[in-house]
């Protein structure tokens, strides 16, 4: 019976012990457990940094305007032939060829010595050509990379901009009576032939802001500005006064031509060297989970 009564008190306490013990290690496992809690737990700050590089990449990602930059820089070196003066130097002529009037706009270069090649068919049939190809582009590597440019309203821009181009002469003549140009427009800047230069660059202008690219508006704005130099000034006296180059009456109007293509084709290199490393953001591991 004594060895029993001892036992007892003995076994209590080691019964005691035991649901201390497991009382401590669950209050261990559970300050483990809250601190793998806290430790997990991510800063706001990280997580709004994180937000804004994965947004940069892929508005980065979603750049490619290297190819209608590329595309009109074409466009305009293949409008060459329809700028080579067949005329004295001192002498034009503003004849028109066979067709409906409205479609020779002289805002797409139907006045001037060179109108009568047909310059204004070429250019309607270029910028729309550009119009096209440039939004056709846009949806087919927006499908391929999964990252799409709002492009739609740069086809409605560019569809705008050259109805006005045609429209405005027709509703000057039959408004004001004037055959040649419309009130308020200085004729220095369509004589020479180079006012679709001008369009060009307002449509690159509003893909600028379709993109919201920094580095297209940059380029959209000294393109702008060099087509309206070419359509008031003749270029070609800069390298006959600075640097001694004259050039033959046929060749005299190539640089006002020539030079805001290179800066097209010169821009879109760029831009293509620039933007083929660009690939859309991964999805974060945090987001999948």
């Amino acid at each position: 019976m004594s060895g029993n009564g001892e036992a007892g008190p003995a076994d209590g306490a080691e019964h005691d012990a035991g649901e201390a013990g497991s009382g401590r290690g669950g209050s261990a496992d559970s300050g483990e457990a809250g601190g793998g809690g806290r430790g997990g737990s991510a800063d706001p700050g990280e997580l709004l940094g994180e937000v804004r590089a994965i947004r940069r990449r892929a508005r980065l990602a979603r750049h490619a305007y290297w190819f209608p930059l590329v595309l009109f820089g074409l466009l305009t070196c293949a409008s060459v032939p329809f700028y080579l003066n067949q005329f004295p130097r001192g002498t034009a002529t503003y004849s028109r060829p066979p067709g409906p009037a409205f479609l020779q706009s002289f805002y797409l270069g139907g006045v001037g010595p060179t109108s009568f090649r047909g310059t204004a068919y070429y250019w309607l049939g270029a910028l729309l050509l550009g119009v096209a190809a440039t939004v056709i582009w846009y949806r087919w590597r927006g499908n391929r990379v999964g990252l799409r440019t709002p492009a739609r309203g740069y086809l409605i821009t560019g569809l705008v901009i050259v109805a006005l181009a045609l429209l405005l002469p027709v509703i000057a003549q039959h408004v004001h009576g004037v055959r040649l140009f419309t009130p308020g427009v200085p004729a220095d800047l369509v004589l020479r032939g180079t006012f679709p230069f001008v369009l060009i660059g307002v449509g690159l202008c509003f893909l600028a802001w379709a993109e919201r690219s920094v580095g297209l508006a940059a380029i959209a704005a000294g393109y702008l500005a060099l087509a309206l130099v070419a359509s008031l000034y003749d270029t070609e006296n800069v390298f006959s006064n600075w640097f001694g180059v004259s050039l033959t009456p046929a060749a005299s109007e190539l640089p006002n031509v020539l030079l805001p293509g290179l800066v097209l084709l010169l821009s879109g290199a760029g831009a293509w060297v620039g933007q083929r490393h660009y690939r859309p953001p991964a999805e974060p591991a945090s987001a999948a989970g």
